[in-house]
């Protein structure tokens, strides 16, 4: 009887394990959240960089310098997520 017993948990123990639980579901998910904000740190840094763009076709050197440097800044945020 213990062995059918046993023989009968063993299914339910391996589902069990199996099972990514609740700690890695939410595990994934931040990590799902911060791979989007990744990119729209991204987004505003190509943002930045068509700004800066603009700025030293109307002349305006240091403007664009400032804007590059902020791209640039953003775009390492971004690396570091």
């Amino acid at each position: 009887m213990k062995r059918l017993a046993l023989v009968a948990a063993l299914p339910i123990a391996m589902t069990l394990a199996a099972c990514d639980g609740p700690a890695e579901e939410v595990g994934e998910e931040v990590d799902d959240i911060t791979e989007a904000q990744a990119e729209v740190i991204d987004e505003k840094a190509e943002a930045l960089e068509a700004q800066a763009d603009v700025a030293e076709e109307a002349g305006a050197a240091g403007d664009a310098a400032a804007l590059e440097s902020e791209a640039e800044s953003l775009e390492d945020k971004a690396d570091g997520m």
